[in-house]
C-alpha cells in the first residue's frame, strides 16, 4: 500500500478516536448535571405537634440522592438569613441560627427506616415545641447545579386543664351539673354522658383567651334516678381526651323556700360573713390568735395557669419548709417511723369502717406565711399509692374531735381513691382526673393570698388551685389511706432545694406504732380513707 494511503487511514482513525473521547466526556458531564437535578417534597397536609413535645416536619429529595454534601436550610418566611437550622459543609452552622432554636432543632428522620442525609432525607426535628413555633417553615436545599424549596405548616395543639365539675340539686329529682375547662388548642369537642347515653347540654359556650387558647363552659340537667353519675369529656383527637365525673347520689338537696325568703337568707348570710371577717380582723390587730374557722366552703377552685406555662416549681421550692409529723395528733390506726417523715396505716390496728385516720405536722402557718413541701406517694418495686389525703387543717381540729372533713370545719385537702381518682373535699366532692396519679405531690401555700396549690412534681404540672378563706393557724395534713403497699413519705426540703428529688433513705427504716406505745397521744383525730 502506498505511504500516502497509510497516512490518510491513520489520520481518519485518530480523528474518530478524538471525537469518541469528546462525546464520552460530554456524556459524563450531562450525566453528572442530570444527577444533581432534584426537587424538594413535603407532606400535603399540615403537621401537628403537642405543646412541649417533638415536632417532625418531613422534607426529602426526589429523585433520592445523597445530600451529605449539599446545603440544607430551614427557615421561617422572610427569615432566610436567620434560619431555624442551617446545614453546610457537612455540619450544623449554629452561628447563623435564631437564638430561640439553638439546641432545639436538628435534622431528623422522615420515618424509622429512613437513611437520613444519605438517602436525601432532610427532615427538620424540633423539640420542646412552644406556641410561638406554630406557622410555616421553608425547606431549602441547594447544590452547585440546582436548588429546591417546599413549605410545611406546623400546628401546635394544647391539651387544656382537667374538666372541673360541680353539681347543684334544683329539685327532688334534678341536678344541674356544670363543666369548665381552660387552655385548649384547637377548640375541643365537649360531650356529656351518663354511661348509658350521650346527653344533650342545656348550654355550651366557647371563649378565646391569650394566645388563642380556648375555654369551654357547659352545663346539663340530669337525674340521679336515671343514672348515678354523669361525665364531661373534652376531646381534641383520638387519644387526646380528658374526662371528669360527678356522683349525683351525694348531691345535697336544696331546701324549699320561696324566692323572697331565699333572697333574705342570702343577704343575711352575706352580713354574717362580713361580720365574721370584721371580728377576725379586730382580733388579729389585738394580737389574739383566733381558732375560729369561717363557716363557708372553698371560695373558688381554678387551674391558675395556662397549660403552655409549666409551674414555676423552682420558685415555689424557695419557700420549702421541713415538715415533721406530730405524733400527738396521730390516732392508733397509723404507724410513724422514727424520723417522723414516713406514715402508713397500721396492720395490727386497722381503722374501723366509716372512720378516717389523719395526722398533722408539728409546725403551723399563719398570716405572712409562704410554704412549700413535697410528699412521695410511691415506692420503687411497689408502685404508686392509690389512697391518701394531703393538704391543710386548722389548728382547731386538734380539739374538735370527730367532725366531717369539710372546709367549713377547717379542712382543705386533695385526696385519692382507688376507683374514683382525685377529688377535692367539697360538698359535694369535686372529682379530678387521675391521669396519671402523682408520684410526688407538691403543696404550695400563700396564706395571705388565700392560695393552696397542688402540683404533680414529676410532670411539673398544676393539678388544681384552691382559693379559700384561711383563719387562724394551719397545719399540714396527711392521711396515708388503707391497704396500699407503699407508705407516704414527706421529703426533706434539702432534697429538692438544691437537687432533684431522690428516694428517701429513711424509707427502709423500721416503723413504730405511734399511739399504742405513747400515752400522751390523743385519739380525737379519727378520720381514715
Amino acid at each position: 500500500m502506498p505511504p500516502c494511503v497509510i497516512e490518510k487511514n491513520s489520520s481518519r482513525a485518530l480523528y474518530t478516536v478524538m471525537w469518541l473521547y469528546i462525546l464520552a466526556a460530554w456524556g459524563v458531564c450531562v450525566s453528572t448535571a442530570t444527577s444533581e437535578m432534584f426537587t424538594c417534597a413535603v407532606p400535603v397536609d399540615p403537621v401537628s405537634a403537642r405543646l412541649g413535645h417533638v415536632a417532625t416536619m418531613p422534607c426529602w429529595l426526589t429523585p433520592s440522592m445523597n445530600a451529605e454534601g449539599l446545603e440544607v436550610r430551614w427557615y421561617r418566611p422572610k427569615d432566610f438569613d436567620n434560619p431555624v437550622l442551617h446545614y453546610r459543609e457537612r455540619k450544623i452552622q449554629e452561628a447563623s441560627q435564631q437564638s430561640q432554636y439553638v439546641g432545639r432543632s436538628s435534622l431528623g428522620l422522615q420515618e424509622v427506616t429512613s437513611q437520613g442525609l444519605k438517602g436525601g432525607d432532610v427532615t427538620l426535628k424540633l423539640v420542646n415545641v412552644t406556641l410561638k413555633d406554630q406557622g410555616e417553615y421553608v425547606c431549602y436545599v441547594s447544590s452547585n447545579q440546582d436548588y429546591g424549596t417546599a413549605s410545611v405548616f406546623l400546628n401546635v395543639t394544647v391539651r387544656g386543664t382537667p374538666p372541673l365539675l360541680s353539681a347543684v340539686r334544683t329539685d327532688a329529682d334534678s341536678v344541674n351539673v356544670s363543666c369548665v375547662s381552660h387552655g385548649w388548642k384547637p377548640r375541643p369537642r365537649l360531650q356529656w354522658s351518663d354511661g348509658r347515653q350521650t346527653l344533650k347540654p342545656a348550654k355550651l359556650d366557647y371563649s378565646s383567651g391569650a394566645h388563642g387558647l380556648v375555654s369551654a363552659h357547659s352545663w346539663v340537667l340530669s337525674s340521679p334516678s336515671s343514672a348515678p353519675w354523669v361525665s364531661c369529656s373534652l376531646v381534641l383527637s383520638e387519644g387526646e381526651e380528658m374526662e371528669g365525673r360527678v356522683d349525683l347520689r351525694n348531691v345535697a338537696a336544696v331546701p324549699e323556700t320561696s324566692s323572697g325568703l331565699q333572697t333574705a337568707v342570702i343577704i343575711l348570710a352575706l352580713l354574717l360573713l362580713l361580720s365574721v371577717v370584721f371580728i377576725g380582723v379586730l382580733y388579729k390587730k389585738r394580737g389574739n390568735k383566733s381558732t375560729h374557722v369561717l363557716k363557708g366552703d372553698i371560695l373558688d377552685i381554678e387551674t391558675m395557669r395556662q397549660p403552655e406555662d409549666l409551674v414555676d416549681i423552682e420558685n415555689m421550692r424557695l419557700a420549702g419548709v421541713d415538715v415533721t409529723l406530730d405524733l400527738k395528733t396521730a390516732p392508733s390506726y397509723l404507724t410513724v417511723d422514727s424520723t417522723g417523715k414516713i406514715v402508713r396505716d397500721s396492720k395490727d390496728n386497722p381503722c374501723p369502717p366509716g372512720e378516717h385516720a389523719y395526722i398533722l405536722g408539728t409546725h403551723g402557718f399563719t398570716s405572712g406565711s409562704h410554704a412549700y413541701w413535697e410528699v412521695r406517694l410511691d415506692k420503687e418495686m411497689v408502685g404508686v399509692k392509690e389512697s391518701w389525703w394531703v393538704g391543710l387543717a386548722s389548728g382547731s381540729v386538734k380539739r374538735q374531735g370527730d367532725v366531717p372533713a369539710t372546709p367549713s370545719n377547717g379542712f382543705w385537702f386533695l385526696s385519692s381513691y382507688k376507683e374514683k381518682g382525685l377529688r377535692l373535699n367539697m360538698a359535694p366532692d369535686i372529682l379530678l382526673p387521675a391521669d396519671p396519679r402523682p408520684q410526688i405531690l407538691g403543696v404550695y401555700l400563700d396564706y395571705d393570698q388565700r392560695v393552696l396549690s397542688f402540683i404533680n412534681v414529676k410532670d411539673n404540672k398544676l393539678i388544681v388551685t384552691v382559693r379559700a378563706m384561711f383563719i387562724g393557724e394551719l397545719f399540714p395534713l396527711f392521711n396515708p389511706g388503707q391497704g396500699d403497699t407503699a407508705p407516704m413519705t414527706i421529703l426533706d426540703a434539702s432534697h429538692y432545694k438544691t437537687k432533684p428529688v431522690e428516694e428517701s433513705a429513711s424509707e427502709t427504716g423500721a416503723f413504730l406504732v405511734s399511739n399504742q406505745s405513747r400515752n400522751h397521744q390523743t385519739s380525737e383525730s379519727k378520720d381514715c380513707l
